[in-house]
This record gives structure tokens, C-alpha cells and sequence, in this order.
């Protein structure tokens, strides 16, 4: 018979899978406060959470950046979209930057230019390709015109090499006039999809700018960013849908959350029971109007990422409100609490004989997603859906 009682939840603590070790935690806390091999203990609860955390974002370790670019704005307009308006619905789960890695040509004549972009891309086997767009920042170089207008076209396409030829496969083609700088966007899925099909991670995308009614031609022109250390340079967006079963782990991740609380509350109650049995009976109408101000709820747990040290990897958001559960589980249990069959008849059976059987507790009965931004070699990634970081709904079980 699972033993439950009254107990202080810890939304992120849900994850943890050894919960062997944080009862070896709790008893060395107990056992000496001094004991040096408590922080040891703590530490590994919190490597624990850590690489729990890293997997689910297909992470083999904390990313370690020096120096890291601002992300491209598209990507913090795409995270402050879905991060504020929740009825925003994304294309995919999962939102990738690369920026070029390299240009391996450029060459300019009197009506067009060429470049060809490598980029390294790497997507995890279980997610899927729904969609990509290569996004080219475009300007009217005035360096040798008289004019301040100019027309062109501009085409991408996807570069295979047999043999160290290059072969061109057309993906997308689009008009502009040169009179402002300003974005354009091409979609190279099937590209994308065959790079990743294939198996290599270096590949490359090539750029024809087609120059129209030029007149008299003496350099400059429309043209693309190709620098590959500043915000105007040529970007790969990759949208991917992860196929992993995020729900059912959300589930499991609540099953987790309430047994650790409960396995939490036995050793406590263990050692204030002598103390609860002398209670008397004219202490009991106390108790309940204590139990009243102190009832079941969800109250504020403000995570701030650099106090953790994950800062220079996470990019958005830097502080966020975890939620968590608080209170007691008293007679009567109201509709708001979500009570289970077992935690109402638990609750009856306490009033009657609190030495028999403890109080239901407070714990997460629903928990919610939060949008992510984060930051690994060089790629900004924004997670529309990760799962079970704050607590939506408390309840009694």
C-alpha cells in the first residue's frame, strides 16, 4: 500500500528517474547535516535532472560556447509568436537556423551573379521534414551605378556533385527590384530532404541573380549578404515535426512527479508521528482552520536559467515561472482539487483515525509546455512544444 501525506512538490524534479538516490538524500540530510557527501548527493540529482533535460532536446552534453551571435531576428520573431500567443499554431514542432558555413564561389559578369553556399546540417532521425526555406538578404550595390533602381531575378538551386561536377537541380526562383534591402525567402524542402536522405551533412545551394534592364552596366547591382559572421547573411530555416511520443511521456512524467512526492513524505512523517499522536482532541478544530488557510493550490516558482549556469545556451526565455503545488489535502475536498476516488475515501478514513491512514497530497495533476530557444554549435533551435516544464492544474492524490 503506497503511503501518502501532505508534502511541498517540486515540479522539476519530475524527471528524475533514481529515486533511490534522493532517498539516500534525504536520509544522509537527516542522519548530519554536515555530512559532505549531502552536496555529492545533491549534485547527482541535479546531473540527473540536467541529462534528462539534454536528451529530450537531442543533446549529448551542456553546450560549451565561448562567443555566441545574436539569433537571426525571423528566429526570436517566430519565438516571441509562440511564446506569447498561445492560440499561435507552428508549422512544426521544431524550428532550426543554419547559417552558411562557407561561400565556395562567387563570380560576377556584365548580367549575372553567382555563389554557391555550403551549409552543415544535422536533423535527428526521428523527426520529420516538413518544410524549409532558404532566406537571402538582398541589397542594390550602388558602388558603380548612376541609378538607383534595378530589376532581377533571382534563382536556387540545389547542387549535386558526380564525379566533382557540380549538377543543378532547380528549386525556386523569385522577381525583385532592387530599391530597398530587404529578405527574401525560396523554399528548397525536396533539397533539404534529400541532404538529409543521403546522409551528408556538408552540402550546397546555388544562387543565380539574373540582372534585367540594366542600361549601360558598370559593376554593382543587386546582389545577396554573403558574409557569414553578421545578421544579413544567407540563413537555412528548417521546420521538423518530432515524432517521439511527447504526451505519453508526459504522462509517465506525472506518474513520477506524485511517487517521488509520496516517497518524499514517508521518512518526514516517520519521524513526527509520536509528535501528531500527542496531539489532543481540542487541537483538532485548530488544525482545520489552519488546513483552510493553507489548502491545495498552484503558487509561483520563478526558474531563472543563469542561476543554473545555462544561460549561454539557452536564449529564450531567461526566466520563467515553473509553478508549483502547495498545502494541504483537508476534509472537505473540493471539485477544484480534482480529487481521486482513493484520495476522497483516504481522506475520510484519516478524519476518522489519523493514526490509520495520512492526508492525501498536493501535486501536479496537469502540466503544461513552454517555448525554447537554444543555442549548439553555431545552430539556434526553437522548440514549440517541450513538455512538462511548469505545472498548469494541482490535485489531491
Amino acid at each position: 500500500m503506497v503511503l501518502i501525506g501532505p508534502c511541498r512538490c517540486k515540479p522539476l524534479n519530475g524527471v528524475i528517474k533514481m529515486r533511490e538516490t534522493e532517498m539516500q538524500f534525504q536520509i544522509s540530510k537527516q542522519d548530519s547535516s554536515e555530512d559532505p557527501s549531502e552536496d555529492l548527493t545533491l549534485g547527482g540529482l541535479l546531473e540527473n535532472v540536467k541529462d534528462e533535460f539534454l536528451r529530450l532536446l537531442n543533446l549529448s552534453g551542456v553546450p560549451h560556447e565561448h562567443s555566441r551571435t545574436d539569433p537571426p531576428h525571423f528566429m526570436m520573431e517566430l519565438y516571441n509568436r509562440y511564446a506569447m500567443d498561445k492560440s499561435s499554431t507552428p508549422r512544426s514542432d521544431v524550428i532550426r537556423s543554419f547559417n552558411i558555413q562557407d561561400v565556395s564561389h562567387s563570380k560576377r559578369n556584365s548580367s549575372e551573379t553567382q555563389h554557391l553556399l555550403r551549409f552543415n546540417l544535422s536533423i535527428p532521425s526521428h523527426e520529420e521534414i516538413t518544410m524549409a526555406e532558404l532566406r537571402l538578404f538582398t541589397f542594390l550595390d550602388h558602388s558603380a551605378m548612376n541609378h538607383n533602381f534595378m530589376q532581377a531575378t533571382i534563382k536556387v538551386y540545389d547542387v549535386e556533385y558526380h564525379e566533382d561536377q557540380p549538377v543543378l537541380h532547380f528549386l525556386s526562383a523569385k522577381s525583385t527590384e532592387g530599391k530597398d534591402p530587404t529578405w527574401e525567402v525560396f523554399e528548397v524542402t525536396d533539397a533539404i530532404k534529400r541532404w538529409v536522405k543521403s546522409g551528408q551533412t556538408t552540402n550546397t545551394l546555388g544562387v543565380r541573380i539574373e540582372r534585367r534592364d540594366t542600361g549601360a552596366f558598370e559593376g554593382g547591382g543587386i546582389d545577396i549578404s554573403v558574409s557569414v559572421k553578421n545578421n544579413s547573411s544567407a540563413v537555412l530555416i528548417v521546420f521538423s515535426d518530432d515524432r517521439t511520443s511527447d504526451k505519453t511521456k508526459d504522462t509517465d512524467e506525472l506518474k513520477d512527479m506524485i511517487a517521488h512526492e509520496e516517497e518524499s513524505f514517508v521518512l518526514s512523517e516517520q519521524n513526527n508521528k509520536s509528535t501528531s499522536n500527542a496531539l489532543s482532541v481540542r487541537d483538532q478544530p485548530r488544525r482545520r482552520r489552519h488546513a483552510k488557510d493553507n489548502y491545495c493550490r498552484r503558487t509561483s516558482l520563478r526558474v531563472d536559467f543563469k542561476e543554473i549556469g545555462w544561460d549561454s545556451w539557452i536564449v529564450a526565455p531567461k526566466v520563467y515561472d515553473a509553478f508549483e503545488c502547495k498545502g494541504l489535502c483537508s476534509y472537505p475536498l473540493t471539485d477544484d482539487v480534482t480529487p481521486s476516488k482513493h484520495a476522497i475515501i483516504q481522506t475520510l478514513v484519516n478524519l476518522n483515525n489519523p493514526n490509520k491512514a495520512e492526508k492525501a497530497c498536493c501535486v501536479p495533476t496537469k502540466l503544461d509546455p513552454i517555448t525554447l530557444m537554444y543555442y549548439e554549435s553555431g545552430i539556434f533551435t526553437v522548440k514549440h512544444f517541450y513538455e512538462g516544464m511548469k505545472v498548469a492544474e494541482c490535485g489531491c492524490r
